[in-house]
This record gives C-alpha cells, sequence and structure tokens, in this order.
C-alpha cells in the first residue's frame, strides 16, 4: 500500500477539513496540529481536491477521521 508522502501536508489539511466529523473527531485533532490558516481560497481547495493525493486519503481514510 502506498503511503502519504511528507509534501502533501496541503491536501492533508483539504482532506480533514472536508471529512471530520466534528469538533472533537481525529481528523478535527489532525486538522488542529496542521495549523493552516489564512487565505485559503475556493480555488486552492478545488486544486488540492483533484490532486492524486487527495483521492488517495479519501479511498484509504475517508470514513474514518
Amino acid at each position: 500500500m502506498r503511503k502519504l508522502a511528507k509534501d502533501h501536508y496541503w491536501e492533508l489539511a483539504q482532506f480533514c477539513m472536508d471529512y471530520h466529523t466534528g469538533q472533537w473527531s481525529r481528523g478535527y485533532r489532525i486538522l488542529c496540529r496542521l495549523r493552516v490558516g489564512g487565505n485559503w481560497s475556493e480555488s486552492l481547495s478545488k486544486e488540492l481536491r483533484e490532486s492524486e493525493a487527495y483521492a488517495w486519503l479519501v479511498a484509504n481514510y475517508g470514513g474514518k477521521v
């Protein structure tokens, strides 16, 4: 099974934003540790959601965060 590379930080952040199940979920805790913020645009989100790394995260962890 392929692992997520360290350079897929932003894809992981987008995945956690899209799939966390609330403030007390594992996905939310991961998102808080990533400390993303600032100018997060819809166009950036769209680009990240189209990446291979994001698709891999969804396929492997979509219902688990």
